[in-house]
């Protein structure tokens, strides 16, 4: 068997699946190990950003593009999206989402730890090939792979060695309440 780093996922439809791959990552600093994040469909707006730009060995690179998960009441409103439709944007999406992969590819030697944040979801949209993400595991080298997202589909489920699926028992978005900030984004 080919030496390689582990696989490991984060999914389900619970809250936290982004904070466990950060703590591993952490774990991992405290080793003296480097990590990578990669943030699919999120802008670089996020509080982890803020904090992982300020922390050595621990590199950030968020791809997305602003709106992502604007509902679709605003989406509406978009004048590009009236002149452009729909397609534009997920063709767009679609670019940002093979470079993340491509980013990763090309810096699996340079780093111990790979975090592929919400790739689980980029495929849920079909953003990218489920093929493409396959071959990324099947080729990573030494580095650790952790993906997070909801709809991990199965055949990255059965090639993890590890799987972590949270569950939502119950959430303050269903009464109506905001994401807070530094707790939710």
């Amino acid at each position: 068997m080919v030496n390689r780093g582990h696989i490991y996922v984060f999914t389900g439809r619970g809250k936290g699946k982004t904070t466990a791959a950060l703590g591993v990552g952490l774990r991992a600093l405290g080793a003296d190990k480097k990590v990578l994040m990669i943030q699919f469909l999120k802008p670089g707006d996020s509080s982890e950003r803020e904090v992982i730009k300020k922390i050595n060995n621990f590199d950030i690179k968020s791809l997305g593009r602003e709106g992502f998960f604007l509902p679709k009441s605003k989406l509406e409103k978009n004048p590009e999206l009236k002149e452009k439709g729909i397609e534009a944007f997920k063709e767009k999406d679609k670019e940002i989402v093979l470079e993340g992969l491509e980013v990763a590819k090309k810096k699996s030697s340079d780093y111990d730890i790979i975090i592929l944040d919400e790739i689980n979801l980029a495929l849920h949209y079909d953003l990218i090939e489920e093929g493409k993400v396959l071959n990324l595991l099947d080729n990573i080298g030494e580095a650790h792979l952790i993906l997070t997202g909801r709809y991990c589909p199965d055949s990255i489920i059965n090639k993890a060695d590890l799987v972590t699926k949270t569950e939502e028992i119950k959430h303050y978005y269903n009464k109506g309440h905001k994401p807070i900030k530094g707790i939710d984004l």
